[in-house]
């Protein structure tokens, strides 16, 4: 038998334990701090994008009505026509808003949730 050997104390058991449980709290608390940015940052990029594209299809909507306009003649006209077309694409995203939206989106979340 050796005798140099060291044999753990309670005491030295019980300062490993609180070690090893310091750790673990500060690992959940890190994992938590990840999680909470990631999620985040993903939902601020889904509210930033459609917002960036909603500034896109106005000014978009607009130039076309005007470049419409003055093909027919008067500018209300490029306006109506565009108008129109605008609201059948709302009736159709709103149609299919579960299969082109909330899945996706649901999806994108629970993704960054479980990472």
């Amino acid at each position: 038998m050796d005798n140099d050997a060291h044999i753990p104390t309670f005491k030295d058991l019980t300062e490993k334990a609180k070690d090893y449980i310091d750790t673990s709290i500060q690992l959940a608390k890190l994992k938590a701090i990840n999680k909470v940015s990631s999620v985040t940052s993903s939902l601020i990029s889904m509210i930033v994008m459609p917002l960036l594209l909603l500034v896109v299809i106005i000014l978009l909507s607009i130039g076309f009505s005007l470049w419409l306009g003055k093909i027919l003649g008067a500018y209300h006209y490029g306006f109506f026509i565009t108008g129109t077309f605008l609201v059948l694409l709302i009736i159709l995203v709103y149609k299919f808003r579960n299969k082109w939206l909330k899945v996706p989106i649901a999806n994108s979340l629970i993704e960054n949730i479980l990472k």
